[in-house]
């Protein structure tokens, strides 16, 4: 081997040592970016947030998903707080300012928290885990309340624009009149809605020039539409025979609709029916809901119908379609009911459970104020599970809703008011409620009590209070039928028996109240002279009543009531102290509202109860409250 061969082995063997040692450290240096992996891939595994990842410039990096919610909801409290603000190019001055919570922000949380722990590729987790990744930053997104947007945009171009002004057309009688459109000028209100929408923390805008919706030549067009329209009769065709609709209907029933850019042609449908469905009204049916029938004790379910009528909307669009047509196919569409036949059986409404009745006078002002109750009450259905208010059943009494004057209670005396009597009707459902089985919610009875009612088990309503509430808590719906005729009300509830079953008994009275007289000097009378501005009535006296409720041989509710009645005092007005002259004075001496005083408990059954008295209808005061059921 020669000499420079071995100088040339030698450098071989030198310059692969060190290509051994480059490719040793290359190794090394791939462990420890394998570790480095190893032990993020093993840090990730824990379900933290990734490395150098904030939300809004709130750091979140490493923190558990529980702890990046907790971060972007402070952080969107704060965001709501911070005004955005809309200013004008134009004019340094302009400034108009809403919060985000004004214009009702909601953060999209969730969307927030999982970009933010979305993991980074390995390559970022790699730098990030070395400390040389960048921040990534996540935005918290919001959606806004598209009406509150709709008034900051009135906010601001209510104070700089002046509107364009579309391109219209006017019928007249002998023309169709084109009223040009009018450029106008300010800020696009949906450009401004889609800057708003972003949110940024501040809008500069610059008013320009604003085009009409509808421009001349789209108003131009539609006008030459419409004047085809109306140039000559159309005939509605069935069957080979058809009915004119005459150019002045037609031109009666154009309307035009802002369609942008176009100006729509439309005829009103309704002023079209109205004058051709005489011809047609043997083709037409009406639609019919299923109802039920009351006879006496028995319901009938009258089942629905479907209907079949004109499709005006389709005739009125196959006429616009062809202008100058000579005429246009009749069409029909099904109408159906809203209450059918199927959802009635579903209700289970089948036979009467209950039955009240009360007596009255006939031909009193409160008659008539029972009677229009008695006509609002009749066929409502209380559902399976619903509840009954009498006094949001009948609504507030007034003279324009058909109640009138009549006489009422207040603060143990009487005086008139606009559905004074009603509480009749409120006796009247109480009992018929009774009787059925239903829970009883709420109710009140009388001051006094008045003897065509059973001791006790009577109510009387008020709107704002009393009340009467029951719940139907029954598997079955409940029909009302009530009549009112010239001399009593009766109330009918109709359902399914379900094995129902009711019992009652009330007891003697005690705690007997004897009324007084009570006087009150009037300085305008002459001296000695009385007026009796009520005349005595009947005792007072506490009475208790039971209740059970059976389903078939078990036991639904046992129940007691007790209620305190007042006595009826008289009210008499003397003249101040001097010689005395006997007697009232003739023709001031009001109705007592009750004048009987006899001491016979009134039957517990339902049916009518005697007394021939004219009955006040709202208390206020006296007597206790009925204790609650047991």
């Amino acid at each position: 081997m020669t000499e420079a061969s071995r100088q040339r082995q030698g450098r071989d063997a030198r310059g692969g040592g060190s290509r051994r040692r480059l490719a040793v450290a290359g190794v090394a240096a791939l462990l420890v970016v394998a570790g480095v992996g190893v032990a993020i891939a093993a840090g990730g595994a824990g379900g933290g947030a990734p490395g150098a990842v904030s939300v809004d410039g709130v750091d979140v990096s490493g923190e558990s998903r529980a702890e990046v919610v907790e971060a972007v909801r402070e952080r969107a409290k704060e965001l709501v707080r911070e005004p955005l603000v809309i200013t004008r190019t134009d004019a340094p001055g302009f400034r108009v300012a809403a919060t985000r919570a004004e214009l009702g922000a909601r953060p999209r949380v969730k969307a927030a928290v999982d970009e933010a722990m979305e993991p980074r590729n390995l390559g970022g987790r790699i730098l990030s885990r070395l400390g040389i990744a960048p921040t990534r930053d996540v935005a918290i997104e919001f959606t806004l309340d598209r009406a509150r947007a709709t008034a900051l945009i009135h906010r601001v171009t209510g104070r700089v624009n002046d509107p364009a002004r579309s391109a219209r057309l006017e019928v007249t009688a002998d023309d169709i009149v084109l009223t040009p459109a009018k450029a106008g000028f300010g800020i696009d209100p949906e450009a401004l809605r889609a800057q708003i929408m972003a949110l940024p923390d501040e809008i500069a805008v610059t008013p320009g020039p604003l085009a009409p919706a509808v421009g001349d030549s789209a108003a131009a067009a539609a006008r030459r539409q419409a004047l085809a329209l109306v140039a000559a009769p159309v005939d509605v065709t069935l069957q080979g025979r058809g009915v004119a609709i005459e150019p002045e209907v037609l031109r009666s029933a154009l309307r035009f609709v802002e369609d942008p850019p176009r100006l729509r042609v439309d005829l009103d449908p309704d002023t079209l029916y109205e004058d051709i469905a005489p011809a047609f009204e043997t083709r037409e049916t009406p639609a019919r809901d299923a109802e039920f029938r009351v006879s006496g004790s028995s319901v009938r379910l009258i089942p629905s119908r479907i209907g079949r009528s004109l499709d005006m909307r389709a005739i009125a669009d196959a006429i616009v379609a062809s202008p100058g047509a000579a005429s246009v196919r009749a069409r029909f569409r099904v109408t159906r009911p809203e209450d059918t036949t199927a959802e009635a059986r579903k209700l289970r409404i089948t036979e009467q459970i209950s039955e009240f009745t009360t007596p009255y006078n006939c031909c009193e002002p409160r008659v008539t104020n029972i009677q229009r109750a008695a006509e609002i009450l009749d066929g409502m259905i209380i559902p399976a599970g619903g509840r009954f208010s009498l006094n949001e059943a009948l609504g507030e009494r007034t003279i324009e809703g058909g109640f009138v004057e009549a006489p009422q209670i207040a603060a143990g005396r009487l005086e008139d008011a606009v559905g004074g009597g009603v509480s009749q009707v409120a006796t009247t459902m109480y009992n018929a409620a009774f009787f059925g089985g239903m829970q009883l919610i709420a109710h009140t009875p009388h001051q006094f009590w008045i003897s065509r009612y059973p001791e006790g088990r009577e109510a009387t309503v008020s709107l704002g209070g009393p009340e009467l509430v029951f719940d139907n808590d029954w598997d079955a719906a409940v029909l009302i039928s009530a009549s009112a005729g010239s001399n009593g009300i009766t109330i009918r509830l109709f359902s399914s028996l379900l094995g129902r079953r009711v019992e009652t008994e009330t007891g003697e009275r005690r705690d007997i109240v004897e009324p007084k007289e009570i006087e009150t000097v009037d300085p305008d009378l002459e001296p000695g002279e009385r007026v009796v501005k009520q005349q005595m009535g009947g005792i007072g006296f506490t009475v208790s009543y039971t209740r059970t409720v059976h389903v078939g041989d078990t036991l639904k509710r046992d129940e007691t009531y007790t209620w305190s009645y007042d006595a009826q005092d008289a009210f008499v007005e003397v003249g101040p102290k001097g010689p005395k002259r006997p007697g009232p004075r003739g023709g001031r001496t009001p109705t007592a509202p009750d004048e009987p005083t006899t001491t016979t408990p009134a039957p517990t059954t339902p049916g009518p109860q005697p007394g021939p008295d004219p009955e006040p209808s709202t208390p206020s005061g006296g007597g206790s409250a009925p204790p609650p059921p047991g």
